[in-house]
């Protein structure tokens, strides 16, 4: 250490001995270079959306579930009530308070759940209230995790600050810590890497063009001669190329090394790739690709966008409520928009609502977003009976009587 001191002083270069020493590499840098000796492309978070079946599905996904309106319900003795005048209602579906709005806050944080696995926003708690939800970077957190594996305990470094962690709202995917998650990118490196390396053989052979062979010549040829060829082939075959001839001289003749079986497999396991990767975001590809029926939109939104959404709400319910809110209050994504696609099964399921006497019609011009007409009132038919389990009693409409169910000696009710 002294000698490399001084060397460094006096402008000396030091020992390459010395200096081989101090190249250590850590794992990414490992990993970088090994990567570039065998060739790879080194999978990330902005590389994998050049894919287009990954940003594909990543949007779907993102776009569907920011899309749903954040509804807030008080439970009390066991009847559920919606709450819409809450402050936190406007954060959540309108303005965060930062930069981004409500919509991009929860597309951004979506993706960041699905590709690097770990979506973090700051609650601005001021008091017992929430003044902004401020989306942060994935790459701009640092989390120091506690020791005890069971007691679990972390801490989180953002621009130099630590933060508790119940001032940091997680979306985390297949989490271990609840501090960190899992990614798609970091969960299937081999399948997204193999898509990267066909996307860039395909750019390379568009940019120098596809013709390929072998110019076999009887004598050997000089260096000026061998140059000149190349460089009238790269103007014949290039993207931009505006010539339609090569003069190949006496004793030249040119071979033919098109692969295009080779190509023709690689257009295949193209289409079969995609397929692999709307697997991994469990999408049935023919949600994007065309011609989905009924059953495989309810499975896409069954498995691909519903475990979304109660990730979504369980990390809501824990860092956007107080304690003592817990237990009567809950946020709830509405899903119930998703089945606005038919408009003639819609209102045939308001039709069966409406006469069977479990929604108003108000209810129903609410839901498709017309102003009420005060028709509070359910429709009866006279042939029903109507039970009143409060005060047990019965009303007949035909009759107009009224009775009194009663319970006698713990055998079968009685009507007086």
């Amino acid at each position: 250490m002294e000698i490399g001191f001084w060397n460094r002083l006096f402008g000396l270069e030091e020992p390459i001995e010395t200096r081989s020493q101090e190249q250590i590499l850590d794992e990414a840098h490992l990993d970088t270079a090994l990567r570039a000796a065998l060739g790879g492309s080194k999978v990330t978070v902005s590389t994998v959306l050049n894919i287009p079946a990954v940003s594909s599905s990543i949007s779907f996904i993102a776009g569907t579930v920011a899309s749903l309106p954040i509804r807030l319900y008080r439970t009390k003795n066991g009847r559920s009530v919606e709450v819409t005048d809450d402050y936190r209602l406007r954060l959540l579906n309108e303005e965060t308070g930062d930069l981004l709005d409500a919509f991009q806050w929860k597309c951004t944080l979506i993706r960041d759940y699905l590709l690097p696995g770990n979506g973090y926003t700051y609650v601005d708690w001021v008091e017992n209230r929430i003044c902004g939800l401020y989306y942060v970077d994935p790459l701009q957190v640092s989390a120091e995790i506690g020791a005890d594996p069971i007691y679990k305990t972390a801490r989180f470094y953002i621009g130099g600050n630590c933060y508790r962690d119940y001032e940091i709202l997680r979306l985390l995917r297949n989490t271990r810590d609840g501090a960190t998650g899992i990614g798609v990118v970091a969960e299937s490196p081999t399948q997204l890497e193999t898509m990267l390396n066909a996307l860039l053989y395909e750019n390379h052979t568009m940019r120098t063009g596809s013709k390929k062979g072998f110019l076999k010549a009887k004598s050997r040829l000089s260096q000026a001669v061998i140059d000149q060829l190349k460089s009238s082939w790269r103007k014949l075959y290039g993207n931009s190329s505006e010539e339609t001839v090569v003069v190949l001289n006496d004793g030249i003749e040119f071979q033919d090394a098109s692969q295009t079986a080779v190509d023709s497999q690689l257009n295949e396991n193209k289409r079969v790739n995609d397929q692999e990767i709307y697997k991994l975001f469990c999408i049935v590809p023919s949600v994007l690709e065309g011609g989905a029926t009924a059953e495989d939109l309810k499975n896409t939104v069954r498995f691909a966008i519903q475990p979304v959404v109660k990730a979504l709400q369980t990390a809501l319910n824990r860092s956007c409520l107080l304690e003592e809110e817990k237990g009567s209050l809950s946020f709830e994504v509405d899903m119930d928009v998703l089945d606005n696609t038919d408009m003639l099964s819609r209102y045939q399921a308001y039709e069966i609502a409406v006469r069977n006497g479990w929604m108003q019609l108000d209810e129903v011009r609410y839901d498709e977003g017309r102003n009420p007409l005060g028709l509070t009132f359910i429709r009866l038919g006279l042939d029903t009976v109507i039970y009143d389990p409060e005060s047990k009693m019965m009303y007949t409409p035909n009759t107009k009587e009224w009775a009194k169910v009663e319970e006698k000696g713990g055998g079968a009710p009685n009507a007086s």
